[in-house]
């Protein structure tokens, strides 16, 4: 077979397998770990009190008003806890999905443009990357919206060269109104700013007359405009927070104290899109060039200027996390796919190579894994991570063997390079576990007694976002207003706002708990104060009245 023709039926076959196989240990993965702090114990929570308390326009977490975000993501949630029941693979099983899915539309979308084998590469490259493998196994807002923003990039990229492009594009102005409504203006934002800045660039603005705006305005704010309406009925300054504090103010200006310094994005690129890095470094220094006929529309070129984009514009902003730029993997795995066969068969050769100097390096680290880690009080919980990494040392060992000795074909390159990395990747999240004290309230949580499950139960200076959750209720806030700041000046008495109330109060009670930091425990016990200490994690405590 000839390395730029279609993979043959039986390797298709083949390919087919190995997919199906990935999809099952990807949604088997979401069970066994407990919820991590911050980010998945708080959209974990915030759909159980939807469900539980039957406002579906407000998004409520620890029974306040929450509204930093769109519901688009807390309904989907609401309704796997409905199916499914309350547990972790409910609260991951809609991220995990988008994640799947969005394998599947860089597959579709290779195969539509440029042929079943560059298809297979696209999805194997995709799904071999560290950030997204990663992030598509947590509960976040990122995958689901970068699963949205994919439907609408693919569907535009279809509708140029498609007969009838208007379903294509209806498509992917819908999409575009969903991850509106899964994290705001950045869903259509993106967009419009890269086919500005390709029709600037070519001078090609053929791509406007396909985009139906008479269907597709109307359309997108059909989908978006009733839910910002009915959240301003019930909060009268919602628009305001909502759009100019949340929106403007949090990219603008370091009020989410999220500050990094500019290259941060940089190196989140770097190590997001291993192991494919080499590959992703070639595709961003020479995709710039027109690869279309002159007036042709060049969807390379569109894709190149997408991943570009999204990294500069959110370089740009004075709130940085490393998720943000996950918008932009989709399109650099198609890239990296649709580059020449000649230059992949080096760059995968590259890529095998250093598959196995990693896979060699993780085994010598694991049989040496406690003088390899650096000491500290969290030593104890790093050292099960060795026998895992001992395992996904063999598994890259063994996948960049097979590649240099028996599969240097670039398609079977990428498909074996995919699935090694791939499943290396699920095995280090399914062995976050034994971490799970450092990032989790689980147990704090299993520690409260089941009789006591309505005790008051105080959070001091703190507030674990995943106790909520385990507990099936909110706690009293004392000296802590956060994210939850804007939902306690709708709610003020439902906040102990002084420690030293606190303090005043916590004697008289016939039995309370409280969850706090370490730190301020052993103040709390220097000082005299009554407390029995119940459980403990690696930063807080639980303790109950004496």
């Amino acid at each position: 077979m000839s390395e730029a023709a279609a993979p043959l039926p039986r390797e298709r076959w083949m390919y087919a397998a190995l997919a199906a196989l990935l999809a099952v240990l990807w949604l088997a993965t979401l069970a066994g770990r407990p919820l991590f702090n911050p980010d998945e114990g708080r959209y974990a929570e915030i759909p159980r009190e939807m469900l539980n308390g039957g406002d579906w326009v407000v998004p409520h977490l620890n029974g306040l008003a929450y509204i930093e975000k769109p519901p688009l993501q807390y309904w989907a949630t609401a309704l796997s806890y409905r199916l499914f029941g309350l547990s972790e693979f409910a609260a991951r099983l809609y991220s995990a999905l988008t994640a799947l899915a969005s394998i599947y539309l860089v597959w579709l979308a290779a195969a539509r443009l440029w042929g079943a084998a560059v298809a297979w590469r696209a999805g194997a490259v995709l799904s071999g990357m560290l950030m997204f493998v990663v992030l598509g196994q947590l509960l976040t807002l990122d995958m689901s919206l970068t699963f949205y923003m994919t439907l609408s990039l693919v569907a535009f990229l279809l509708a140029q060269t498609a007969a009838r492009p208007r379903a294509w594009m209806l498509l992917a102005w819908t999409a575009a109104a969903l991850g509106v409504l899964t994290k705001g203006l950045v869903a259509g934002a993106i967009p419009a700013a890269v086919l500005m800045l390709y029709s600037a660039f070519t001078r090609d603005f053929s791509p406007w007359r396909r985009l139906y705006l008479a269907w597709g305005l109307p359309l997108l704010l059909l989908i978006t405009v009733p839910w910002h309406w009915l959240a301003e009925r019930q909060l009268q300054d919602f628009l305001q927070f909502f759009f100019v504090h949340e929106h403007f103010a949090r990219y603008l200006t370091p009020i989410a104290d999220r500050q990094e310094p500019w290259w941060f994005f940089g190196g989140v690129f770097l190590a997001g899109s291993m192991p494919w890095t080499w590959a992703a470094l070639r595709v961003l220094g020479s995709g710039w060039r027109r690869s279309a006929a002159p007036g042709a529309f060049d969807p390379k070129l569109f894709l190149w200027i997408w991943v570009v984009f999204v990294g500069v514009f959110f370089s740009l902003s004075d709130s940085k996390l490393m998720p943000y730029i996950l918008p932009l993997l989709p399109a650099l795995a198609l890239l990296i796919a649709a580059r020449p066969v000649q230059a992949l068969k080096r760059d995968f050769l590259v890529t095998a190579v250093l598959t196995l100097v990693a896979g060699l390096t993780l085994g010598v680290a694991s049989l040496n894994w406690p003088a390899v880690i650096a000491a500290s009080d969290r030593s104890e919980y790093f050292l099960p991570l060795a026998k895992p990494l001992g395992q996904i040392a063999l598994l890259l060992t063994v996948s960049a063997a097979f590649v240099l000795v028996r599969a240097r074909e670039v398609n079977r390159a990428a498909i074996f390079l995919g699935v090694g990395w791939c499943l290396a990747w699920l095995l280090l999240v399914r062995a976050a576990v034994v971490v799970a004290p450092i990032y989790s309230g689980v147990s704090l949580a299993a520690a409260l007694p089941a009789e006591d499950r309505d005790a008051p139960l105080y959070s001091v200076g703190t507030y674990d976002q995943s106790v909520t959750f385990y507990l099936r209720r909110p706690v009293t806030l004392v000296g802590y207003r956060g994210e939850l700041d804007y939902g306690l000046g709708k709610a003020p008495g439902a906040e102990m706002a002084d420690v030293a109330e606190f303090l005043r109060l916590w004697p008289s009670l016939p039995k309370a708990f409280a969850v706090m930091e370490k730190s301020m425990f052993d103040d709390f016990k220097r000082r005299g104060v009554p407390m029995r200490l119940v459980a403990q994690t690696a930063s807080r405590v639980l303790v109950a009245r004496p």
